[in-house]
């Protein structure tokens, strides 16, 4: 499974812990409060990927970077 598929898992639970939420809260809620952990879940996806030096050949790095 990749990520890709991992994280379209994710969000379909989310949604439909989303969605019984809305019999109570109401759509609009529930649609901002899904927007907010998808958010959350990119964020800690993006910031925890290892960082890549693509923007610089590995010939012309120096001892320090």
């Amino acid at each position: 499974m990749s990520a890709l598929e991992e994280r379209v898992l994710i969000y379909a639970a989310v949604a439909v812990i989303c969605a019984f939420g809305g019999v109570f809260l109401g759509p609009w809620i529930v649609v901002m409060t899904f927007l907010q952990i998808v958010a959350v879940i990119e964020a800690l996806y993006w910031f925890g990927l290892p960082r890549t030096d693509t923007y610089r050949p590995r010939e012309h790095r120096t001892l320090f970077h």
